[in-house]
């Protein structure tokens, strides 16, 4: 059961409440149910009649009394007689933190787990903090109903209805704020509550901090906001009540979030929905964030069908996903895009929209073509890690490949990655000689169809090197026309394919169904290209059309690794060296990006951010506990890397060092030998029995993560009883 509410295009609500269900004891009285006071919050469900023009609507509210969790309905009658439609929405309520306060359960700060702390401890001050982006927050309308504790309908007493946050909680004041300032809440709907506004949205206020609180969010500088009502939006400001050609109002936003879900029960209007909604993502240039479902069920038409959008689900993956499925609108499309570490779909959406707003705020974006909402949309899936996912591919469950996986999407929403590639900046490919472009990076231009019109971007991993991973990803909008209640959006289909030297396309499983280097989807306005272990060499990428000229964002990131044992970096293999390897013996690598002092200046901080973002490099960071090989263990295999290169110039290190260093690299003493024999025999040993206890630090690397996860796991169980 999904937390919601209900809304109508010109609704009249006139609650009558009645008991349908009660968890824990039960009371009797005339044949029904006691009902209890001290009602939480509601969700809801609607149909439409097949007949006339009464739409009613099943309102589910939750009560807490004596600790028993009680279900009451409520039913409602509205009478539209200008356009016969009703909405029907699911609004997810903030179930974080009623169940919380249940079981007693903690859950760790989402910015943890998607690099947002990590980058912030490296830049300090000088982090993007979301200041002065232009933000939107649409929210589904929450009505709350007090019975009173009587069985009369008359007596019920509305206590809340509103889509607005409290502006005067703590997380919007100026108190604790960056910039000492206070948030405002623009009305975009001007109070349109289906009757006078009454309290605050609790479910708005989760959404607004996870968005811009001054301690939750990752846009805390973010101090202005506009708070739209669902249906209002759809109705007055995308049009829905106007004429077939009343164009959508003009939006000045690059941040839109929905933390909500619905249909009108009618395929003709939905459509009409979806093509106001992804014409307006176009044509106003917004990255606009929808979520899905909190159950495995088929996904929600609105918004979720749209082209534009990033749908996005939660990391346990207990969400809808799958293909599209609404006729004459694309279907088999994948979704979601991405996934946020949230406990809600609603959370993880104005999470990734918080994201969004932060890097919109970066020096490195503003006023570049990074701002379009196809680029932004690229930045954010190529930077989406798998890790978390053992089972992540881009095969379904019936081995028919997809850009994306059926339940993660892209992966993780993880800034840091993002972040680095609008360091890299923009690399613009052409169609006569590749451009050789930074591991990280980005670019926003127009493609024309035809092979001789393709794109090249050169990728370069140097001898001796190895690319742990390059992600590349490829997004642009379907385009809409007037009249928007029929013809199906203009898509292009837009392709990426990777070659090697030989110009042959990188496969590098032959046989597994996948071929790693090419992107072709017929159907998606997404390409994604993921490879790990790719070796030594350069590799072209060719971005294409089959069909259209069409612009489109392209964004990537790529990290090359080479063995050294030059743990401290000082350009030679020694015996400090054999000292820092043994001190992290056993130990797991804290840092698996190897973002470190790369410019060996003693400090991590933005320079080396702006070294990894161009070079792409896994040096010294990585090495400083003593992983030669870069598997994130400091072990065996490390040592033998050491013994390798003993008495040599690292690789890495001082890249200005002479041959002169060399001979000033003392020759091993007979003691040092035998140490290292002594050494190399007792922990050799060491290994064989402690073998276990490593493989499970391989899991500890994200110990936190998954311990916080599998809680938020069982929460989402218990909130769907």
């Amino acid at each position: 059961m999904v937390p919601g509410t209900v809304l109508n295009s010109q609704p009249t609500i006139d609650p009558h409440v009645e008991p349908i269900a009660r968890i824990g004891n039960t009371k009797q009285k005339h044949g029904t149910e006691t009902r209890n006071r001290n009602i939480l919050f509601g969700t809801a469900l609607g149909w439409k009649p097949s007949t006339g023009h009464l739409a009613v609507c099943l309102s589910i509210v939750f009560h807490v009394e004596e600790g028993e969790l009680s279900l009451m309905l409520s039913f409602t009658e509205n009478f539209d007689a200008a356009r016969r439609r009703l909405l029907k929405v699911s609004g997810w309520i903030a179930w974080l933190l009623v169940w919380c306060c249940i079981t007693n359960m903690a859950f760790g700060d989402w910015r943890d787990d998607v690099g947002y702390t990590q980058l912030v401890g490296i830049i300090g001050a000088g982090a993007p903090n979301g200041a002065g982006v232009p933000i939107s927050l649409v929210e589904a309308l929450q009505t709350v109903i007090d019975d009173m504790g009587t069985p009369e309908p008359e007596d019920d007493v509305v206590v809340r209805r509103n889509y607005q946050p409290d502006p005067s909680a703590s997380q919007f004041t100026a108190g604790t704020d960056l910039l000492s300032q206070n948030v405002t809440f623009i009305d975009g709907s001007n109070n349109s509550c289906n009757g006078p506004c009454i309290s605050f949205s609790t479910h708005a206020y989760g959404q607004a901090q996870n968005l811009l609180g001054n301690t939750t969010s990752s846009a805390p500088a973010a101090n202005v906001v506009t708070v739209s009502e669902a249906d209002d939006y759809l109705n007055n400001i995308l049009n829905m009540s106007g004429g077939n050609n009343t164009m959508p109002d003009s939006q000045d936003f690059r941040v839109q979030s929905f933390s909500w879900i619905g249909t009108f029960d009618d395929d003709d209007e939905d459509r009409e929905a979806l093509r106001r909604f992804d014409y307006s993502i176009d044509d106003n240039n917004i990255l606009a964030a929808v979520g899905l479902n909190n159950v495995t069920a088929p996904l929600p038409i609105l918004l979720s069908h749209s082209y534009n959008s990033i749908a996005v689900g939660r990391t346990d993956g207990t969400h809808s996903s799958g293909l599209t499925t609404l006729a004459d609108y694309g279907t088999g499309r994948s979704k979601p895009e991405l996934v946020v570490p949230q406990s809600t779909t609603s959370g993880a959406t104005s999470s990734l929209s918080s994201a969004a707003t932060f890097l919109h705020s970066a020096s490195t974006v503003l006023s570049t073509d990074a701002t379009k909402s196809e680029t932004m949309k690229a930045i954010l899936l190529a930077g989406a890690t798998k890790d978390e996912f053992p089972t992540w591919s881009q095969l379904d469950a019936g081995s028919q490949w997809h850009p994306l996986d059926d339940t993660y999407g892209a992966g993780e929403l993880n800034v840091l990655n993002s972040y680095l590639m609008t360091l890299g900046g923009k690399a613009a490919g052409n169609t006569a000689v590749p451009v050789t472009v930074p591991n990280h990076g980005w670019d926003y231009q127009t493609v024309q169809p035809g092979v001789t019109n393709e794109l090249l971007y050169d990728f370069v991993v140097p001898a001796g090197s190895t690319a742990k991973e390059l992600s590349i990803a490829m997004t642009w909008n379907a385009q809409i026309t007037a009249p928007f209640h029929l013809g199906n959006p203009s898509v292009a289909n837009l392709n990426l394919e990777l070659v090697d030297s030989l110009d042959v396309t990188v496969d590098l499983t032959p046989g597994n169904g996948v071929v790693e280097g090419l992107s072709e989807s017929s159907v998606d306005n997404v390409e994604h290209i993921y490879i790990t272990d790719l070796p030594a060499g350069t590799y072209t990428l060719k971005v294409s059309s089959d069909d259209l000229a069409r612009d489109f964002g392209l964004a990537w990131r790529l990290s090359t690794f080479t063995p050294s044992a030059d743990f401290d970096g000082n350009g030679a293999i020694d015996g400090a060296d054999f000292l820092a390897w043994q001190r992290g013996f056993g130990q797991l690598v804290v840092d698996p990006l190897g973002i470190g002092d790369l410019n060996g200046d003693s400090v991590v901080d933005a320079m080396d951010l702006e070294i990894f973002a161009t070079t792409g490099e896994l040096s010294n960071a990585a090495r400083g506990f003593g992983d030669a090989d870069g598997d994130g263990h400091v072990d065996a295999n490390d040592l033998a890397v050491f013994n390798a290169g003993f008495g040599t110039v690292s690789q890495f290190g001082l890249l200005q060092q002479t041959a002169s260093l060399s001979a000033a690299v003392p020759e091993p003493t007979s003691a040092l030998l035998a140490s290292l024999g002594f050494f190399s025999c007792y922990l050799l040993r060491r290994s064989r029995y402690s073998c276990s206890e490593k493989g499970s630090c391989s899991e500890k690397g994200s110990c936190s993560e998954k311990g916080s996860r599998a809680g938020q796991g069982s929460l989402n169980l218990a909130s769907r009883n």
